[in-house]
């Protein structure tokens, strides 16, 4: 009987270190942040079945897969691979609060006419982000588009005029009116466009697989909507345009409606 439990448990501990190594093979395959306002990119057979969370994840047609974290993510976040359960511990940010006053009121409580507008530009920016590239456009190191002070972090919650508002979903730099931009990654306009309400002089790039970035706030635009430009390109220049108490850029990253955290993604090496 002592025999039979015994090949049981060799059994046993062989499947458990199968499993666990096939797990370990599997998140090699993954690189980037599991934290909240992360974005995760995995390299992977066309072939796989994955689901995340309960969500079947579309593979694209180079092999390339992507997965964001937003700021308020569970815990953990769950895996099915080919019908093999992972979990991975999701780490948390901890986020500052910063009030900003004396802003003109219209800016902070917009008028039914600025309402009407805000909503066409939230359309623009919604087609914008539609039907993204079905492949990776993006190489595995993105950079800081402009160089400047960091003047607004991902994630902060900002009250306006004492007035509590939506968490800041981007990174703020703010440098000189008329300083050049360039694109942090290779991409593909999708929008081009000025005075919008919030954003100004706005900008929006395709990374492919869902990953786009916006560049709000923006002077000058030098470039137009289905141009596709490599990382380091000129793009556009420093402005204060829309809702904006000075000369900064505003990068906001998003991988379909999920905000993505750029500073984290600068600080990534993907594939």
């Amino acid at each position: 009987m002592l025999k039979k439990y015994n090949f049981i448990f060799i059994l046993i501990f062989f499947f458990s270190n199968w499993i666990r190594a096939d797990e370990i093979n599997f998140f090699k395959k993954i690189r980037g942040c599991f934290c909240t306002g992360g974005l995760i990119v995995g390299k992977v057979d066309r072939s796989d079945k994955i689901v995340i969370d309960g969500k079947s994840i579309k593979i694209s047609e180079d092999g390339f897969f992507v997965f964001g974290f937003d700021r308020n993510y569970q815990n953990s976040v769950n895996f099915n691979v080919n019908g093999q359960k992972y979990t991975r511990n999701i780490e948390k940010k901890k986020y500052k609060v910063e009030r900003i006053n004396n802003l003109p009121k219209r800016k902070v409580e917009p008028s039914k006419d600025d309402l009407d507008q805000i909503i066409k530009d939230q359309k623009k920016i919604k087609l914008a982000k539609k039907n993204s590239i079905n492949r990776k456009i993006f190489s595995n190191k993105f950079r800081l588009p402009v160089e400047g002070r960091i003047s607004g972090v991902y994630g902060s919650q900002r009250i306006l005029n004492k007035i509590p508002k939506r968490p800041h979903y981007g990174l703020d730099i703010a440098a000189p009116k008329g300083k050049k931009i360039f694109a942090p990654n290779n991409g593909v306009v999708t929008m081009s466009a000025k005075n919008m309400f919030f954003t100004g002089n706005t900008v929006i790039l395709d990374h492919g697989l869902g990953l786009i970035s916006i560049f709000a706030h923006l002077e000058d635009i030098f470039v137009e909507v289905g141009e596709a430009v490599e990382v380091g390109k000129l793009i556009a220049s420093v402005g204060m345009t829309g809702r904006a108490t000075g000369p900064h850029l505003h990068w906001g990253m998003y991988l379909s409606n999920i905000p993505i955290d750029p500073m984290l993604v600068v600080e990534a090496n993907l594939f």
